[in-house]
């Protein structure tokens, strides 16, 4: 059984929260606008392999919020710092929805750090043939129904939440820090331009029912970066570390040993 820490550092003038655990080549891994703020399955899965690290992103769940915090580049810039602090090299970056957005952006800005990336139904691009549900104005329980195929799972995980969850000052401050880092059109104009700096091994995992970023964005971030491998899940939605988190832990697993030579720890 690995188990987790929950730690935190303090940089640029706020705590940042973050767990880690497990052993072996280190994973970094961005979450989306949903936190990770506790230990989820799929975590537990790769934990069996790797140093898993899962930070709560400055601003959002349990981490302060950032005074320096203008837009996704400062995001990324910011995870650059925190992996000099951590002192970690050869990482297996990993990002879902915004966090894999990000996670892009990440890599673009920097590619040295990286062994191998992984996009899970990352936000990011924009092709306005491919329309973007509105997404802001939804309450916790709205979007479990939006984001998860399995309605019955959907339903489960609504009537499991904290009761005024969407007025807890920190599901507040995770929101205005998602709205910062993504902005009203939720997409980075030069993302297609410098994504060709991604020379490492690229996994693309999607749903194939995502309602949020529609699978056909798969298709976008092949075209961009021809080599990466995809791979698409079906009866799922935007979130398939939750619907699918074994398959989702060992597809991951399997690319990095694969593509990169990570031995199992």
């Amino acid at each position: 059984m690995v188990e987790f820490t929950k730690e935190s550092v303090n940089m640029l003038g706020g705590n940042v929260v973050f767990q880690r655990g497990g052993a072996g080549e280190p994973i970094l891994y961005l979450h989306g606008a949903g936190v990770v703020s506790h230990v989820v399955p799929f975590m537990k899965h790769l934990g069996e392999h790797f140093d898993l690290i899962v930070p709560q992103h400055p601003g959002m769940g349990e981490s302060d919020a950032p005074t320096w915090l203008n837009n996704m580049h400062d995001m990324a810039l910011f995870y650059h710092d925190f992996i000099d602090r951590l002192g970690i090299e050869d990482i297996h970056l990993i990002g879902t929805s915004i966090g894999g957005w990000l996670a892009a952006t990440v890599a673009y800005l920097n590619p040295a750090p990286f062994k191998s990336v992984t996009l899970a139904c990352a936000a990011g691009l924009n092709n306005p043939d491919i329309p973007k549900p509105p997404i802001y104005g939804m309450t916790a329980a709205e979007t479990l129904r939006f984001v998860i195929h399995d309605q019955a799972m959907a339903e489960s995980m609504a009537a499991k939440l904290p009761p005024g969850i969407d007025d807890a000052p920190n599901t507040k401050k995770s929101k205005a820090t998602t709205k910062i880092m993504a902005g009203e059109t939720r997409n980075d104009p030069s993302m297609p331009t410098w994504l060709h700096r991604l020379k490492m091994p690229v996994h693309i995992i999607w749903g194939k029912q995502d309602r949020l970023a529609p699978v056909q964005y798969a298709d976008e971030y092949k075209k961009l970066l021809p080599h990466a491998k995809v791979t698409l899940y079906d009866n799922c939605g935007h979130l398939p570390y939750t619907e699918y988190p074994e398959r989702y832990a060992k597809d991951i697993a399997d690319f990095i040993q694969t593509s990169t030579g990570a031995k199992a720890a």
